[in-house]
This record gives C-alpha cells, structure tokens and sequence, in this order.
C-alpha cells in the first residue's frame, strides 16, 4: 500500500490507523489509496487519517493533496446481528440477533451479500472476469446459518437449481435448494462430490446447529456450543490413557478403550476411531502428525525447526547467551526499510525495554471503549508503567509526562511509577524496562498517542505475528506536553481507586 501497489481496500472492524504495527506507516501509506471502505459503528481513526491524524497536525499530510475516496457505512454491532463467536478453546457459539441495529447499519454479512450480487451482475465477458461470473451467490439478504450450512458440506448429489428472483419492491429474494448435508468432514471426498467451506467445522450441523446448544453435560460441557473437530474437547486426547487403553489417571481419564464393545469411548470424543483398538498399527495419539507421535524433534513443518530453542528479540540489548553468534531468529521476516527502521543490537539509544499490552477496561484499538463514558472514565489517559528505580534515573515522579522512543518515533504518555514493572539483573547489569497499554487514539471521549507508532513491522516465521513484547526504546521527562487534562465528569477518591485498580495503580489521580 505504501508502494502503491494496491488500489482500493476494505477495513471491517479493524483499525490499522491505531491498532496496527508501525501505525505512522499504515496511516501514511493510506494517501496511496484510490478507495478506502471502512465499516464500524464509530468513525476511527482510519476513516479519518486524511483530516485529524498526527500527522495533519504536524503538516508532513495535507488534506488537499490527499486523492484517497473514503466510503464509511454503519455497521451493525455484535448484538445486533446472528452469527457465531469462535474462541481460543475452539468453541464455537451461535447468538442471536438481540435488538435490530439502528439507521441503515447493517451486518457485515448482509453487506458482503449484496456487494456480491452487484458485482456478480457487472462481471463482463473478460476472461478476468470469469471466476466471478462462476461463482455461485445464492445467499439470503441476512442469514448466518445458511452460511453455517454451508461451512458444514453437503453432498452433490442433489444439483437442484438455485435461482435468484425479484420480490415486490425490487427486494431480492433466494429459492434456496436443501442439500443432503455431511454428517461430518469424514464424508467429505475430492471428486468433486462433496462441497465444505472449512472442514474443521464440518459437524456442527450434524441434524441441528450445535453451536447454538445451550445444554451442557458431563465433565467438558458437551451440548454448550460445538468445538472443532466434531465436538472434541480436548484435542490428542488418546494421550489421557495407557498403551493398553486404560486411562493414565481416573481423576483425569478423558478417553478408555471398551473391550465390551469393541471401541474407544469416555467422557470426550476420542480423538481417534474406534477401529483402531490398543496396540493397532492405526492406534496413534498424534493423528495429524504422518508417524502419529508427539516431536520434539520437528521434521516438517515448523520454519525455524528442528527444535525449540531461544531467540532475543529483533531488538536487543542483551546478548543470547545460548547461541552467542546468532542472537535473533534467522528465519524472522524483518520488513526492514527506510520506513520501518531497527534499532541496533546493543543499541545505545535505547537502553530500556518496551512491552505493550491490553488494559480490562479497553479494547483493542479503543474504538469500541473509547467511545463509551463509563470505559473511558475508568482508563482516561496513557499512561507508562516504570519501576521506582528507573523513575529515579530519569528524574520522573508519579503522574509526569514522560516522552517514550524507538527508532521508529516517540510518543507522550503519564509516567505511572510502581513495583509491577522491577527492574532485572540480566548479563550482569541492571536492565529496566517500560509497560505501555496501546488502546488510545485521537478520536474518541479520551483521547491520547498512538502506541503502535513505536512497534515495527514484522513477521516470526510460523504464524506471522509481529513483535510486540521486546523491543528497544529510550524515555525521560517531556520538555513540553500537547495533551490537555482529560476531562472528568466527577471526582474519584483515592480509596475508591485503591479498591477497583489495586493501590498501586493510577495512585496520582
């Protein structure tokens, strides 16, 4: 994007203008844009880089020369539209619509919908142009468990026609054709007889949506939601039992082999088939690995393998004392230019380490909390954690404005000295290090610096996540603050205070 390699682009729910590694860049690379669609129910800061960003104010953007063609729709927030919610335990949770969204906001669903439809009918004869005018479209305006049946599978072997018709009023309507639905992801083939939008969910509208299951039994709370794969629990749990298939532990069984029946049962869903009885060729706990084990080893598969081992971060100044020539990850994509520039390692600049995190009472990017009184009451200002001792070296007391820099720039934020940040004894010195929440932006009932402006872009081998947890920076007292005092809406004694945040936190207010 700031190569101008790209267009157009759609934002839905995200705010890269605040939430986004090296946040100056993405708000830079923006004026790029052709178009800019962003979907929210506040306008964030990404709808709104080309008028009120740091970087207006600072006058390195100019409105007038800024071509970008911004389009903000209202959306419908998450109790206002049906779909499910997948967490990092892997269960997935159907809700329910419970107020209609307000105006013309709608769900991201219905959106994309009739984006679809209108593109599909302006699909030319091009040969660009061909996939879209196969792809099939049929979807009702605003309905998230056909799309769920859709992810489920069905079979083929039902072709009946989809057609789109015209309804009164010029409001679509979908004749919707039933499909013999999958009974799970073991049914699916690739002859072209099967369609799945993810086989991992496959089985969660195994007769009814389970996801919308509301009646938990047993020890794992079988009945509340579905997990992937096929309402398991807990993933190689073959592991809970002996090579002879009786459980390790009966406090922890989770799966048993019956010599009764013939099979594998127990409080989960064995995460094996019952064909395969204790000591088979087939019985392995690893299914998805090829030999069916556990590695430490890591043949394939992991780009900075074969074993785990210990990195310091991109940037460091402190040395890897178990591979003293090769300190970072060499399999660690950098992104490294002249606008996403590193410190060095050891770099002098920076003696200090940053780390960034989220606070309970934000959310992200802030758009969805700093926008809400109460919230933004609770948590009304940046502010960075250091240690008594660190606050000593630089001359900062509590409540101070404190200027935080990387190599990528620098921000304001409250100094708010306490014992949960310490400083360490690593490699024989002292090495302290500074907390900073990354929730504010400047839109919003609270407002304050953009935190991710001091994170690089970068990606770790596997997964692509940047660093966010170490890196470099340098702090001390600001000369001068650009922020005003927040505004209050009432006082909050300091014992209020000492009992919803804990004494030392937010202690100068």
């Amino acid at each position: 994007m700031a190569d101008g390699k790209l267009e157009g682009l759609f934002v839905m729910g995200q705010n890269p203008a605040v939430g986004a590694p090296n946040a100056k860049l993405e708000r830079m690379a923006l004026r790029n844009l052709k178009w800019l669609v962003v979907r929210d129910y506040v306008e964030t800061e990404t709808a709104t880089f080309w008028r009120d960003s740091p970087e207006v104010a600072s006058g390195e953007l100019n409105p007038d020369d800024i071509a970008t063609e911004i389009f903000f729709f209202p959306a419908a927030s998450h109790v206002e539209k049906a779909g499910t919610f997948t967490n990092t335990q892997r269960l997935l949770q159907f809700r329910q619509k419970a107020i209609e969204p307000p105006g013309d906001a709608r769900s991201d669903l219905e959106f994309m919908v009739q984006l679809g439809r209108r593109m599909k009918a302006r699909a030319s004869d091009r040969p660009r142009d061909a996939g879209l005018r196969a792809l099939t479209w049929n979807y009702h305006d605003d309905d998230a468990e056909e799309v769920l049946r859709e992810i489920q599978g069905w079979h083929n072997d039902e072709r009946g026609t989809m057609k789109d018709e015209q309804a009164g009023g010029g409001a679509h309507r979908s004749s919707f054709i039933a499909h013999r639905l999958v009974k799970d992801f073991s049914e699916l083939k690739n002859d072209g007889s099967t369609t799945c939008g993810c086989w991992i969910y496959s089985g969660v509208f195994d007769g009814e949506n389970k996801a919308n299951k509301r009646e938990p039994r047993g020890r794992y709370g079988h009945g509340w939601g579905f997990a992937w794969p096929l309402d398991r629990r807990i993933l190689y749990n073959r592991c809970s039992a002996a090579p002879d298939g009786k459980p390790w532990s009966d406090r922890k069984k989770l799966v048993w082999w019956d010599d009764a029946k013939g099979e594998w049962t127990g409080d989960d869903v064995p995460d094996l088939t019952g064909e395969n009885p204790p000591g088979s060729k087939d019985d392995a706990p690893f299914i998805m690995h090829a030999d069916g084990v556990g590695w430490i080893w890591v043949a394939s598969g992991l780009k900075d393998g074969p074993l785990p081992t210990h990195y310091e971060p991109l940037e460091s100044n402190i040395a890897n004392t178990l591979y003293p020539r090769q300190a970072k990850n060499p399999a660690a994509d950098r992104k490294e230019r002249p606008d996403n520039p590193y410190a060095k390692s050891p770099d002098n600049r920076f003696p200090y380490v940053l780390t960034t995190y989220r606070l309970t009472e934000h959310h992200t990017a802030g758009g969805m909390s700093r926008t809400l009184s109460h919230l933004a009451e609770l948590q009304p200002e940046l502010f960075a954690e250091i240690s008594p001792e660190l606050a000593g070296e630089v001359e900062v007391t509590n409540g101070e404005w404190i200027t935080i820099s990387t190599a990528r720039g620098s921000i304001q934020a409250r100094a708010l000295v306490t014992s949960r940040v310490p400083s360490l004894d690593l490699d024989g010195r002292r090495v302290h290090h500074v907390g900073l929440p990354y929730h504010w932006g400047y839109r919003g009932l609270v407002r304050g610096d953009i935190v991710n402006d001091l994170i690089a872009i970068s990606e770790e081998p596997n997964v692509r996540i940047m660093e966010t947890k170490g890196l470099s920076c340098n702090i001390r007292k600001s000369d001068v603050t650009r922020h005003p005092e927040p505004r209050r809406r009432r006082r909050i004694s300091v014992e209020t205070l000492r009992f919803a945040q804990g004494d030392e936190v937010l202690r100068w207010r």
